[in-house]
């Protein structure tokens, strides 16, 4: 009889030590082998990275530091495992903040939308935030296919990868991320609500889109409606 009695209770403290557990579990990273399409060509100049060397980073939620750097061409950060494997990191929600270390730079996985409409998931850095309005920068890097001279007046060019102005977006309070827009009327038309008091704005304060210093002007105010 002491032994039926014994059972069931150490059932349950079994049961209960399981779910401490699983509730204190943590995220491990997950990814995929990759190989950039674009490496066909013979040593293409330039690089699609932000910094080709591989940097201690922070991952939201994941314990231990990663050795990682950032593909901009192709918008995946790639890391090294502990086995000394080269992975692509998954696009999803659990890792969707990462920070440098060496210079606190802070990537964030987000949905935007760009001017033409194209709906994109993707990492934006975090520039500044006032209240419930923020401003990113997306980097950009574009690549060119090697030209292959026709004529003796004309000159190959090798395969390269260029770095681009950075594009800078916009959250507002409802949560939606755009382009920041590069003009009155682009602004107006993103917030047509609040036109009369950026008219306003815009009349007493000679602002210009694509000033850093202006952005955050502009940043301020919209925070204030």
């Amino acid at each position: 009889m002491k032994t039926i009695r014994i059972l069931p209770l150490f059932i349950m403290l079994l049961c209960l030590t399981a779910f401490a557990q699983d509730k204190t579990t943590t995220a491990t990273f997950t990814g995929t082998v990759y190989s950039n399409p674009k490496i066909k060509y013979e040593k293409p100049q330039g690089s699609p990275y932000a910094q080709p060397m591989f940097a201690s980073a922070k991952v939201t939620d994941v314990p231990q530091k990663y050795y990682m750097r950032y593909d901009i061409y192709n918008d995946v950060f790639e890391y090294i495992t502990p086995k000394n494997d080269t992975l692509v990191l998954d696009k999803i929600d659990t890792f969707n903040s990462i920070t440098f270390t060496a210079n606190n730079k802070n990537y964030n996985l987000l949905n935007y939308t760009d001017t033409k409409g194209k709906f994109t998931n993707g990492y934006l850095i975090k520039v500044y935030k006032k209240n419930t309005v923020t401003l990113y920068e997306k980097e950009n890097i574009t690549f060119y296919e090697p030209k292959i001279a026709k004529t003796s007046m004309e000159r190959s060019m090798p395969a390269r990868f260029n770095r681009i102005d950075n594009t800078y977006f916009i959250e507002v309070k409802n949560g939606t991320i755009v382009e920041f827009p590069d003009s009155k009327k682009r602004l107006l038309k993103l917030m047509p609500e609040r036109k009369e008091a950026l008219e306003t704005f815009l009349k007493e304060n000679k602002v210009s889109f694509d000033d850093p210093s202006d952005r955050i002007k502009i940043i301020d105010f919209i925070a204030t409606l």
